[in-house]
């Protein structure tokens, strides 16, 4: 009966450990994006992150990148690891939000540290009103984002020159 016991204990400490929810990592400032070779953690209100399901992460000093990352490993060489969870900072409140949540505005003249960028926020009226203000061409969710979105992104101008080039490859 103890034996039972244990292995039920295991089982459901096991099972609550990996049912726990992933939180974004501090991004150290060593840290490498894998794309251009930055140090994100120099640029925060760009920052954003993959984690991965064995504990490591990558960070990126650009959302359009970490999506080029995401989307076009065949063009990038980079091989993906089973992922838990993707975050972006909220380009208005600067907080880390998971990518279900997020929206984008995209085609803008808004620069970040790589050229122009995909402004990440967390609801679709913030983005409504960022788009205005920043004179955006559209508003898109995260789960929307595919290999086709990104090429069209990429023939109108709205990434930056090493995206673009990806994406395009």
């Amino acid at each position: 009966m103890k034996k039972f016991l244990v292995i039920i204990f295991l089982i459901v400490l096991f099972g609550m450990t990996n049912c726990a929810s992933v939180q974004p990592t501090k991004i150290e400032p060593h840290k490498e994006c894998p794309l251009c070779g930055m140090y994100p953690a120099r640029y925060p209100q760009f920052n954003c992150q993959i984690v991965f399901k064995d504990g490591s992460y990558e960070a990126f000093d650009s959302a359009v990148g970490l999506l080029v990352y995401l989307l076009f490993p065949d063009n990038t060489e980079i091989k993906l690891k089973p992922i838990a969870q993707i975050y972006f900072k909220d380009y208005l409140k600067e907080g880390w939000l998971e990518s279900g949540k997020t929206f984008f505005v995209t085609g803008s003249e808004t620069m970040g540290p790589m050229g122009v960028e995909f402004l990440p926020v967390d609801n679709e009226q913030a983005a409504k009103e960022l788009k205005k203000q920043e004179q955006g061409q559209d508003i898109t969710h995260f789960k929307e984002i595919n290999r086709q979105y990104m090429i069209k992104a990429a023939k109108a101008g709205w990434l930056h020159y090493l995206a673009k080039n990806l994406v395009l490859k």
